[in-house]
């Protein structure tokens, strides 16, 4: 005599059967897909971490890798987002490290703003305010004088232009 436990079935039902090849199948695709952006890895392709598109990472100014990899695209967005939820050392080194990959690959110039003048943004693609890197953020220089690249601020604006 050999008494069943469980829940009462002493086999498996056709649909519980459909479900696990169902449920295999689409782990091994899962599986393969990983594979596959690995390959693309090693092949030098990289993929953007906000909308998923593939680039060439031999084109240094298309991609910004701050940790993970987000494209030219997608910055303004991800910028407004992801600098809000920073803590304040980590995102003064991230938008340094932002504001000078924006000016080597895309034209962004550091735009002295007398501070009762209105920022013309008609012609700007993207913009962000960045701690000061001359005076790290005082307004001042080692002289006690009023730093002349941020006008005694202590921070810059960063000016992409269409």
């Amino acid at each position: 005599m050999q008494s069943e436990l469980g829940n009462g079935h002493s086999q498996e039902e056709p649909h519980d059967l459909a479900d696990n090849s169902l449920f295999e199948s689409v782990t091994r695709i899962e599986n393969d897909v990983d594979d596959l952006i690995g390959a693309l890895a090693l092949l030098g392709v990289k993929r953007c971490s906000q909308c998923r598109q593939f680039f060439r990472s031999a084109e240094p100014g298309a991609l910004f890798d701050y940790g993970q990899i987000v494209c030219y695209a997608c910055i303004p967005g991800w910028w407004s987002s992801f600098s809000t939820r920073m803590a304040v050392t980590d995102r003064e080194r991230t938008e340094g490290k932002l504001a000078s990959w924006l000016r080597k690959y895309h034209r962004a110039e550091i735009v002295k703003d007398a501070p009762a003048k209105a920022a013309d943004t008609s012609n700007v693609e993207f913009q962000m305010i960045a701690k000061c890197l001359e005076c790290s953020g005082s307004g001042k220089l080692m002289e006690g004088e009023r730093c002349r690249f941020c006008n005694g601020d202590g921070t810059v604006r960063i000016v992409v232009p269409k």
